[in-house]
């Protein structure tokens, strides 16, 4: 199976793999491909990271028990894998932690000459910035550090890349793709998108290096769309997002075309206003509708060729985005065909099934629900289990993934998630259909779950899994007619 490395880059790069797991969760489709998620972020204890990383290995363990061979769910269906020798998708920044950046350059060895050059190109806050929160978005910094992702820690091993940038390309193979993501107006994501790309492209020591030399490459690269508070004791003033956007396309303009095959861009001009968090456990913002549209990207790369440099950025209806809310909201109505009919049915289904689950899993966990009387050999018993527990707390996982990006501005306004006792009214925009049925709203729910068919001879798991997807199946083509 053909994979794309999806290279994160910052906590931008990993707020954007969260909303790319959720979606694979609910089952959006890749074209055939496996993700390999590779993060660099050298703050390694950013909430943001550590989120995602707990996403992916929710998803990874809760698929690790389902056979997609027999079966039509489509939930948790597409491979999350790692690259071996990588710790929790990480790619390690060596020598960051607890230094500086004048010790990590060693300024105090330098000549007299080196040392003058090199406090004219960075300043005294430059030198005495903490290696072990990021690059506070100062890109020149990150430029210096992050050539350690693609080189060795000790120059005198015989070695052209780092151990684990090596056991990326030993693991490359024909037909694989890459994917990197990154913000344009920090330090981590606008120094490491362009020195990555060099490597990718032009190193030919790397192992395989003519297949990824001559691989297909996308990259999104996101642009401000958030603001921070203004914080004395901080090294980053919002202030500075233009102008480092505007150096940085600058910069790209001259160096990155015809080195990559698909260029994203996405922005939004209404600010949110975050904390001003240098980095570390109290870097955690709410899920972003920017974020949400950069999963998107990926999804699109996997789709196309690209047989010369392509440029794209997402747009949305914008006659109908202020006329919602005060502040602005996007619905699926907003989105363009293509990307509406990618996302619509496959969120939808696994957010009917998660608020199924959160309000009436008393109801659908019992001998009561007749199918789990012919798919279970102890239904209470396997409902309290470990894995349908883990299940459950994914499930509430997305409910709260998409309430951030509702309660964000601008809001992402897909769904009525307090629909209370009308679960068919879920999509934000949409009105359901009318059915022949005596029964509504749980109770025709419980019904299309007792109708839905199930592969025998398959594990407790996989038919667990297969009851709710076909259930949410039965509902949208019977309710919303998709």
């Amino acid at each position: 199976m053909s994979k794309i490395y999806v290279f994160a880059i910052g906590g931008t790069g990993s707020r954007v793999l969260r909303s790319l797991t959720m979606m694979l969760a609910s089952g959006v489709e890749t074209n055939g491909y496996d993700i390999v998620p590779v993060i660099i972020d050298p703050d390694s204890s950013n909430a943001d990271l550590t989120l995602s990383i707990s996403t992916l290995n929710e998803y990874s363990e809760i698929r690790s028990r389902l056979n997609f061979s027999q079966s039509k769910n489509r939930f948790f269906k597409t491979p999350i894998v790692s690259v071996h020798s990588l710790s929790d998708y990480k790619m390690t920044v060596a020598n960051t932690s607890n230094k500086r950046f004048k010790d990590f350059i060693n300024l105090a060895a330098m000549s007299r000459e080196t040392r003058a050059m090199t406090e004219m190109l960075f300043s005294q806050k430059n030198l005495n910035a903490q290696m072990s929160v990021g690059f506070k978005g100062n890109p020149n910094i990150g430029s210096v550090v992050l050539n350690q992702i693609v080189t060795p820690e000790d120059a005198t091993q015989r070695r052209a890349v780092s151990l684990e940038f090596e056991a990326f390309a030993n693991s490359f193979q024909d037909g694989d793709r890459i994917f990197i993501v990154s913000s344009i107006f920090g330090g981590t994501g606008a120094s490491g998108f362009p020195l990555l790309l060099k490597t990718l492209r032009h190193n030919k020591i790397i192992p395989n290096s003519g297949l990824i030399n001559n691989s297909t490459i996308g990259a999104i690269s996101v642009l401000p769309y958030f603001q921070l508070k203004t914080n004395v004791q901080s090294e980053i003033n919002s202030d500075t997002f233009t102008s480092k956007t505007r150096a940085a396309l600058s910069y790209y303009e001259n160096n990155i075309d015809k080195e990559i095959n698909a260029l994203y861009f996405i922005a939004d001009d209404k600010y949110n206003t975050y904390d001003n968090n240098e980095g570390g456990a109290t870097q955690r913002d709410q899920a972003h509708l920017v974020e949400f549209f950069a999963a998107t990207a990926i999804l699109d790369f996997a789709k196309k060729e690209f047989p010369n440099t392509q440029y794209l950025e997402l747009g949305v209806n914008n006659a109908n985005i202020d006329s919602h809310k005060v502040i602005g909201s996007v619905r699926f109505t907003d989105l363009y065909s293509g990307l509406r009919g990618m996302l619509i049915r496959p969120l939808t289904m696994f957010a009917l099934t998660a608020n199924l689950f959160k309000h009436h899993f008393s109801e659908i966990s019992v001998t009561s629900l007749n199918k789990n009387n012919k798919l279970f050999k102890d239904t209470e018993a396997f409902y309290h289990s470990s894995y349908v527990e883990q299940t459950k707390y994914f499930l509430n996982s997305y409910l709260q993934w998409l309430r951030e990006m509702q309660e964000n501005i601008r809001q992402l306004d897909l769904f009525k998630l307090d629909c209370g006792e009308k679960p068919f009214e879920i999509i934000n925009g949409v009105v359901p259909q009318r059915v022949t049925n005596y029964r509504s709203n749980y109770s025709l729910y419980y019904y299309y779950l007792n109708e839905a068919a199930t592969t025998s001879g398959i594990s407790e798991e996989n038919a667990f899994m297969e009851l709710y997807y076909l259930g949410a199946d039965k509902v949208m083509k019977e309710k919303f007619k998709m």
